[in-house]
């Protein structure tokens, strides 16, 4: 089963989707391929990625949006479009970003900021297609772990549990609002 297969779709036409993904630089991110897809190396990467200067060029461009929790390993992501919280994701809120602006043309990937280039693939990211235009992006981290059931008998994960991040974009974000421009996707320390 592909990625795009994993897509739940409502009535609605609105995108969800949930998957494990891995970061060695303690940061996700949230890119417009478009914007990025000359990255082939390096080199090129690091030009955008490299240092926090560089990294907040990209936020205030608007074609990036961090997630930054200063530690490495392997994450669950829920990727929702123009589709809020549910009741039971807010009972387990436990800190959530102030929203970013981000600018879509079209693909969108969800992955750690070291597969940022044009060859990123299916195993290392959240691939998704949406309508171009401005998106209202925010950030919720669960405590996940402290719902009931979060575990099974055997001590495992159950396969039905909370993602430890929903990331939610809704669509005709407010050009004249503020919004968030720092690196750490929680703190006001950069």
């Amino acid at each position: 089963m592909g990625l795009f297969d994993k897509f739940k779709k409502s009535n609605n036409n609105v995108n969800v989707c949930k998957k494990e993904l891995a970061t060695g630089s303690g940061m996700w991110a949230l890119w417009d391929y478009d914007t990025y897809k000359e990255i082939d190396d390096y080199g090129k990467w690091e030009l955008f990625f490299c240092e926090n200067d560089d990294i907040k060029k990209q936020i205030s461009k608007n074609y990036f949006v961090p997630i930054y929790i200063f530690e490495d390993g392997c994450r669950s992501f829920t990727l929702k479009i123009d589709r809020d919280l549910t009741e039971r994701e807010q009972r387990y809120i436990c800190v959530q970003s102030e929203p970013y602006l981000f600018n879509a043309n079209g693909k969108i990937i969800l992955s750690g900021i070291e597969y940022i280039n044009k060859t990123v693939s299916e195993e290392e990211a959240i691939i998704l297609e949406v309508p171009q235009g401005l998106y209202q992006v925010n950030v919720y981290l669960l405590s996940w772990d402290e719902e009931p059931n979060a575990y099974l008998k055997d001590g495992s994960i159950n396969p039905n549990a909370l993602s430890d991040f929903v990331v939610i974009l809704k669509s005709n974000a407010d050009v004249n609002k503020m919004y968030r421009s720092k690196i750490n996707t929680f703190s006001e320390d950069d």
